[in-house]
């Protein structure tokens, strides 16, 4: 299900993120410093898959842009990377003269 081509970074990064968590803490918000393995349980692969559904949901090949994982560890670190993969789509994307 894609979102709106509006949906801000920290919002798409949210709902993914619920979608693929297996742990949520109760009463406390999804902010930056989570840990997305000690606090949220998102393994390894699903890490992978998470980043592979950011990366197609903001138009870019995630895979052909050899986008290392290992420093992926916040939910403050998925939401740069979605900023990262908005300001490439859109020095990708022709604009009109």
């Amino acid at each position: 299900m894609s979102a709106a081509p509006s949906e801000a970074p920290e919002a798409r990064v949210e709902r993914l993120v619920l979608e693929y968590a297996q742990s949520v803490p109760t009463g406390r918000p999804l902010d930056s410093g989570l840990s997305l393995q000690n606090d949220l349980a998102i393994e390894s692969l699903s890490l992978v898959s998470l980043t592979l559904r950011l990366g197609d949901e903001l138009g870019v090949d995630v895979v052909e842009l050899g986008i290392e994982l290992g420093g992926v560890r916040t939910i403050g670190d998925l939401v740069a990377m979605a900023k990262t993969f908005t300001q490439l789509k859109s020095e990708q994307t022709p604009q009109p003269e």
